[in-house]
């Protein structure tokens, strides 16, 4: 049976320490809950049952700058980290922020209120602004979340052309990053090259 796409942060009893399981089987209740999982870092295969004690958890759910409000149900032992992707009625969410009495990279659900998410199911916008060392003008992309944006390519967008100076990330700045990641491409003029990606399908 293949592994299935819930990933649940748990202690392995092999690896000693909390690790991405991913679950293969599950089997629960309103009280009760059997899964077997298998951890992602060791591969080692074992079953966890046990009575649940449920806790509801708000989830935003943020969709090209418009958000959503949500109310799932978490067990309150289960551990919610940031970079996370949950699955809420079929969407993929990776969660950007968790909160409790305060913001934290990770927590129990037991003491989450909130959890901030972004996504996944989604193509994404991006935003890319163009400066000629004049002005600066910005258009938006949709793309598919894995697409790849390189500053080693030259992009085409209508009848401009343009060269990735900098990719602003989440986590910093890149020269070459996936969809997903990306807050913001600041990029330069050029002109015209036969070798080129159009971004043209994509503009919003």
């Amino acid at each position: 049976m293949e592994d299935s796409k819930e990933v649940l942060s748990l202690e392995c009893p092999v690896c000693g320490d909390v690790t991405p399981h991913s679950v293969i089987k599950r089997e629960e209740s309103k009280r009760h809950l059997k899964l077997k999982v298998k951890c992602l870092e060791c591969g080692h295969i074992w079953e966890i049952e046990r009575s649940v004690k449920l806790k509801d958890v708000k989830v935003i759910v943020s969709r090209y700058g418009s958000s959503e409000k949500k109310v799932i149900q978490i067990p309150t032992d289960e551990v919610l980290k940031v970079g996370d992707v949950i699955n809420v009625e079929g969407e993929d969410l990776e969660i950007t922020g968790i909160e409790g009495d305060r913001r934290t990279q990770s927590s129990k659900a037991e003491d989450v209120e909130t959890i901030w998410t972004k996504s996944l199911s989604i193509p994404k916008k991006v935003g890319i602004s163009i400066n000629d060392g004049k002005r600066t003008y910005s258009v938006n992309v949709i793309v598919p979340q894995d697409y790849v944006f390189d500053s080693r390519h030259i992009y085409r967008v209508g009848n401009g052309f343009f060269r990735i100076k900098m990719i602003k990330t989440e986590r910093g700045t890149s020269k070459r990053e996936v969809a997903r990641n990306i807050k913001r491409i600041y990029a330069q003029p050029t002109k015209p090259f036969k070798n080129y990606i159009d971004l043209t399908e994509y503009l919003l």
